[in-house]
C-alpha cells in the first residue's frame, strides 16, 4: 500500500521539478502545457516540490521525531507562501514572494498584460493545503481528521479548476482580473490532496472509504464514477452543441439521459456484487452451521476420549510402584495413590487440604526452590532429603526422599496440575552411610599404615646410607693395604700372585664404585629437588665432554637435536645425563662406528628426550630387569657396571613426576627414553 501512496507523492514533487527546469533552461513546454496556457509560478512549483518530501516523510518516517520537525517546517513555509501572497492581493502592498525565483524571466513572461504572478486561488490552497500536512503530522485522531476536511477543501478547488479548463469556463478556474490558476497546478493540488487524505486513511470519514467493509468497497468503487461521469458527460454536451447547435431542453435532456444509464449499470453492477457477496455469505453461514455441527460431533467424541483417556491415567497412576501425587496450581493436593499408602503406612484421607506450598519440613529441607520451579511450569528433580510424615498424620518412620516434578500444561500453556513421584532412598542412603563410615575407618587404619611404612622407609634409607658409609673403611683399606702390598712385595710374587692381586685391587675399586652408587640411590630418595630452568641442549652437551675425555683414543660421532629447556633439579638431571650417555658410551665400545645421539619428540604425555646409540643392546625379554638394583644384562666381563647406574636414573625421573622407558634389539644398539613434565610434590 505505501508503494501506491508514494507513487501519488511523487507527481506533484515530479511536476514542481520539471517546471523549474522549465524556467532555468526556458523550455516553454515544461513551464506549461500549451503557449496559450498559464505557466506555473516557479514559487508554486518548489512549494509542491517541498510538500511531496514532507508527505513522503510523513507516509514513511512518521516515528522519528527529526522527520516529524522538517515535516512541520514544510508546512509552515508553504503556509507562510500562501499568506503573504493572500496579504499582497488584499493590502495592495506587494511582498514579491512569488518574485524571488526567476525574477527577470516572470517579468517578461506576460499574460493578458500582467507578469506571471501566483493565482490567488493557488495562495489559498496552499494556505489550506499547508495547514492539513502540519495538522496531520502530529498523528492525532482529531487532528487528522480535521487535515482532512481541509484536504477536501483543495481537492474540490482542483476540480473546479481542472473542470473549467476542460468546459473552457474562466470563473471557474481564475477570479476576477487576476491571473488563474495553471492547470499543472491544480493537478498538483488534487494528487497531493488525495495523497494526503490516503495517508490519513484511519482517521475521520476517511475511515469508510478505506475500511474493508463492503462500504468501504463500495465507496471506493462509486467516487471515481461520481467525479468523472457528470464531468464527461458535461464536455460531450458542450462539445456536440458545438458541432451541430441545438435547443438548451435537447441537450440538457441528453446530459441526464446519459447520467442515468450510465449510473443504472453501475448501480447494476455493484447490486450485482452485493447479491454474490450476499450468496457467498450465506453459503459461508450454511458451511459454518454444518462446522459446528460437525464440532459438536467431534467435541462429544473427544469429550468420551478424554474421560476413558482420564480413567486410563487414574488406573496406571494407582497401579505404578512408585507413590505419585498430584496437585492443583495452587499447590492443594488433589489426589495420590495405593503405593503412598504403603510407604506411609496411612490413608490418602490425611492429604485433605494439605498444601504442598506451605509445608514447613520441605522449606527447612530446602526442597522449596524445586517446587517453585515445577509450579512455575518447568520439571524439576529435588535433592535427597530427610521427612518426617508426623506433619501428615502418618505413623510411618522417617524416610530419605527424592521428588520428581512435572508440571502438566493446556495448549496456551498454563499450567492444569503438577504430578509428583516419591523415590524412597533409605535403603540407599542408609546403606550411603555405612560406607561412609567404612571409609572414614579404612581412611584413618591406611593413615596409620601409611605412618608406618613412611617411618620403614626412612629407617631402611638409614640403614642403607649406614651400611653403604661404614663399607667404605674396610674397602678402602684392603684397596690400599693390597697396593701397598703390590709395591714393596711385587717382586716377590710369581705372575699368578700378582694376577691375583690385580683381582683384589680390581675388586676392592669396584666395591667402591658400588658403594658410591648405593649412596647415590639413597641420597636421592632424601634430598629435597630444587627446581629451576635448565638448558637441557648444554648440560648434556658438557656432560659428554667430561665423559668422552676419558675415554683416550676413542672416535665417537655424536649428533644433538635443540633439545628445549625444562625447570628441574640441575644436580639430579646432571646424573641422570651422566648415567644415560655414559652406558651409550661403554655399550658402544666394541662398535666399528659408533654413534650417540640426542634429540626429543612430542607426545600426549609431552616433551620425550631420548638418548640413542648403536651399541650392543639388549634382549627385550629381560626388560622388567633393566631398572631395578644390582640387575645387569651384560656380564662384568663384556661391560663393567654396577647394576645401580640405571636405578637411579628412574628415581631422578619419578622423583620429577616423570617415566622412563627404553627400546632395543640385541646387537642393534638401544634407545632410553625419558620425561621430566615436573616435580612430584608427593615425593618430596
Amino acid at each position: 500500500m505505501k508503494s501506491k501512496h508514494n507513487v501519488l507523492i511523487f507527481i506533484p514533487s515530479l511536476i514542481g521539478t520539471l517546471v523549474l527546469f522549465g524556467w532555468l533552461l526556458d523550455i516553454e513546454i515544461l513551464k506549461r502545457p500549451r503557449v496559450s496556457m498559464v505557466a506555473m509560478n516557479p514559487m508554486s512549483a518548489l512549494s509542491f516540490v517541498f510538500i511531496g518530501f514532507a508527505l513522503y516523510l510523513n507516509l514513511n518516517r512518521a516515528d522519528s521525531s527529526k522527520s516529524r520537525i522538517v515535516v512541520r517546517s514544510i508546512a509552515l513555509f508553504v503556509l507562510f507562501v500562501g499568506l503573504t501572497k493572500l496579504y499582497s492581493i488584499i493590502s495592495g502592498f506587494d511582498l514579491g514572494m512569488d518574485k524571488v525565483l526567476f525574477s527577470d524571466k516572470i517579468a517578461k513572461d506576460i499574460i493578458r498584460g500582467i507578469p506571471n504572478r501566483m493565482a490567488p486561488n493557488t495562495a489559498f490552497d496552499f494556505v489550506v493545503l499547508g495547514s492539513a500536512v502540519f495538522l496531520s503530522s502530529y498523528r492525532k485522531e482529531v487532528l487528522s481528521s480535521i487535515s482532512n476536511y481541509l484536504c477536501i477543501l483543495v481537492l474540490l478547488i482542483g476540480l473546479f479548476s481542472v473542470i473549467g479548463y476542460v468546459y473552457q469556463v474562466q470563473e471557474f478556474y481564475g477570479i476576477l482580473s487576476y491571473i488563474p490558476m495553471a492547470i499543472h497546478t491544480a493537478v498538483s493540488f488534487i494528487f497531493c490532496s488525495f495523497a494526503l487524505l490516503l495517508i490519513n486513511g484511519h482517521s475521520g470519514f476517511m475511515k469508510v472509504f478505506t475500511s474493508k467493509s463492503s462500504g468501504g468497497i463500495l465507496a471506493r468503487v462509486l467516487i471515481p464514477f461520481l467525479i468523472i461521469v457528470p464531468v464527461l458527460f458535461g464536455y460531450i454536451r458542450i462539445y456536440l452543441n458545438r458541432l451541430n447547435p441545438v435547443s438548451l431542453e435537447l441537450g440538457v435532456g441528453f446530459l441526464m439521459t446519459g447520467i442515468i444509464l450510465t449510473f443504472f449499470v453501475l448501480v447494476w453492477f455493484v447490486a450485482n456484487q452485493l447479491e454474490k457477496s450476499d450468496i457467498a455469505r450465506t453459503d459461508a453461514e450454511r458451511k459454518l452451521s454444518e462446522l459446528n455441527h460437525e464440532l459438536e460431533r467431534l467435541v462429544n467424541s473427544k469429550t468420551m476420549d478424554l474421560f476413558k483417556s482420564e480413567n486410563r491415567f487414574r488406573t496406571i497412576l494407582e497401579q505404578f510402584p512408585y507413590p505419585v501425587l498430584t496437585y492443583d496450581p495452587q499447590g492443594v493436593c488433589t489426589g495420590t495413590n495405593f503405593a503412598w499408602e504403603e510407604m506411609w503406612n496411612t490413608r490418602r484421607d490425611v492429604l485433605v487440604d494439605y498444601n504442598i506450598l506451605k509445608d514447613p519440613q520441605i522449606k527447612e529441607a530446602g526442597f522449596f526452590p524445586f517446587v517453585e520451579k515445577a509450579f512455575g511450569g518447568e520439571p524439576a528433580i529435588s535433592e535427597p532429603f530427610l521427612y518426617d510424615p508426623k506433619l501428615i498424620g502418618s505413623s510411618g518412620r522417617d524416610r530419605w526422599l527424592q521428588m520428581v516434578l512435572y508440571p502438566v500444561k493446556n495448549t496456551a500453556g498454563n499450567i492444569l496440575e503438577v504430578i509428583v513421584v516419591h523415590q524412597d532412598i533409605t535403603a540407599s542412603k542408609e546403606a550411603e552411610n555405612e560406607i561412609r563410615l567404612l571409609n572414614n575407618e579404612l581412611e584413618e587404619r591406611v593413615k596409620v599404615r601409611t605412618e608406618q611404612l613412611v617411618l620403614a622407609n626412612k629407617e631402611l634409607e638409614s640403614f642403607s646410607y649406614s651400611i653403604s658409609h661404614d663399607l667404605r673403611a674396610p674397602i678402602r683399606g684392603i684397596s690400599g693395604f693390597t697396593q701397598i702390598l703390590m709395591e714393596d712385595y711385587g717382586v716377590n710374587f710369581d705372575a699368578e700372585g700378582k694376577r691375583i692381586i690385580g683381582k683384589i685391587i680390581e675388586n676392592a675399586k669396584q666395591m667402591g664404585q658400588l658403594v658410591d652408587d648405593l649412596l647415590e640411590f639413597s641420597r636421592l630418595g632424601r634430598t629435597e629437588l630444587a627446581e629451576r630452568e635448565i638448558s637441557m641442549k648444554e648440560l648434556a652437551v658438557t656432560v659428554y665432554k667430561e665423559l668422552i675425555n676419558l675415554e683416550s683414543g676413542r672416535e665417537i660421532r655424536f649428533e644433538i637435536q635443540d633439545i628445549p629447556n625444562v625447570r628441574a633439579d640441575q644436580p639430579a638431571v646432571r646424573q641422570l645425563w651422566v648415567n644415560l650417555i655414559s652406558n651409550a658410551i661403554k655399550y658402544t665400545k666394541k662398535t666399528g662406528s659408533p654413534l650417540i645421539q640426542i634429540g626429543f619428540t612430542e607426545s600426549k604425555e609431552g616433551t620425550v628426550f631420548y638418548v640413542k646409540d648403536n651399541g650392543a643392546g639388549f634382549n627385550m625379554q629381560y626388560y622388567n630387569k633393566l631398572f631395578g638394583v644390582f640387575q645387569r644384562l651384560h656380564s662384568n666381563a663384556d661391560f663393567e657396571g654396577t647394576g645401580v647406574g640405571l636405578a637411579i636414573v628412574k628415581r631422578i625421573a619419578s622423583r620429577h613426576g616423570g617415566n622412563v622407558w627404553a627400546e632395543s634389539k640385541e646387537g642393534e644398539g638401544a634407545t632410553f627414553y625419558f620425561t621430566l613434565p615436573g616435580q612430584d610434590p608427593k615425593l618430596k
